[in-house]
């Protein structure tokens, strides 16, 4: 599964740019969720991959990826994936984060890094900026900004993570075979 990630990532970087592929690891976080409860990346990561999504409440880019982050998260959130939304709105916006949320109807996980230390170690350095990360702690697709590309190929990605049955092509070459 993690060469099939890696394809796919080095796959992204030739075709869209906006997206590269990050051998090193991600680095772990403890950051308070919007109940104020701690959530670190670790553990996480030992309930499967976790999609991590750096946005702000004033970007317009993040407010555009925010459905198909969603629409992610419904799919493949019982099936092992974390969606994770890193706020970086800082201090004086956590106020707006909730009421931002609840007019869309999102509701995966959202943390707050108010004073964008995560950020700073993850190098993000656009919002939005969403990092694909396997269970082994690999950051296999990064991404900056948001076009319905850049969904397309993030939705390649988690799908590869999560085959549906039957869909193999070891099934289609046998089948092709008889």
């Amino acid at each position: 599964m993690k060469t099939t990630f890696q394809s796919l990532a080095i796959a992204a970087t030739i075709t869209m740019g906006a997206a590269t592929l990050n051998a090193a690891p991600a680095p772990d976080f403890n950051l308070r969720n919007l109940q104020g409860e701690r959530v670190n990346l670790k553990n996480l990561l030992t309930n499967g991959p976790v999609l991590l999504d750096f946005w702000a409440t004033y970007c317009k880019p993040c407010v555009k990826a925010m459905p198909k982050l969603q629409k992610i998260h419904e799919k493949y959130g019982k099936s092992g994936l974390t969606v994770l939304g890193i706020n970086v709105d800082g201090p004086r916006g956590q106020n707006r984060v909730k009421p931002f949320l609840r007019a869309r109807k999102v509701n995966f996980p959202i943390v707050l890094d108010s004073d964008s230390a995560v950020m700073r170690r993850m190098q993000v350095n656009v919002l939005p900026t969403t990092l694909l990360i396997t269970p082994d702690g690999e950051i296999a697709l990064r991404q900056v900004g948001y076009n319905s590309k850049n969904a397309e190929v993030l939705l390649t990605a988690v799908e590869a993570l999560f085959p549906e049955p039957g869909n193999d092509g070891a099934n289609a070459d046998a089948s092709a075979d008889q």
